[in-house]
């Protein structure tokens, strides 16, 4: 069963090519997939909703464009959001 804290808000319009699966069917490949889908063509809704630290904690187990890595290794490597939220490591997703 999925826990509460570890459903993903889903916006079905990033979703148009994908038959979303209902939250108690929401596994760790769908959370990964979608959590890069709305960091390659969400929007700041998307992202916000998401949380950064749900975006930090998947980071390294994500398949992104390397412009899109590159952008969130970038910001997470930023002084005063690293002191918040650490390196992103790929055991904590």
């Amino acid at each position: 069963m999925v826990e509460a804290e570890d459903l993903v808000p889903v916006d079905a319009d990033l979703v148009w090519d994908y038959e979303i699966p209902d939250a108690e069917h929401q596994d760790e490949a769908f959370r990964r997939w979608y959590i890069a889908r709305v960091l390659t063509r969400g929007r700041s809704e998307n992202i916000r909703a998401l949380g950064l630290r749900t975006i930090h904690a998947y980071l390294g187990n994500l398949v992104l464009p390397a412009r899109v890595r590159r952008f969130w290794e970038w910001y997470f490597s930023l002084p005063e959001v690293w002191e918040r939220y650490g390196t992103p490591d790929s055991a904590t997703a």
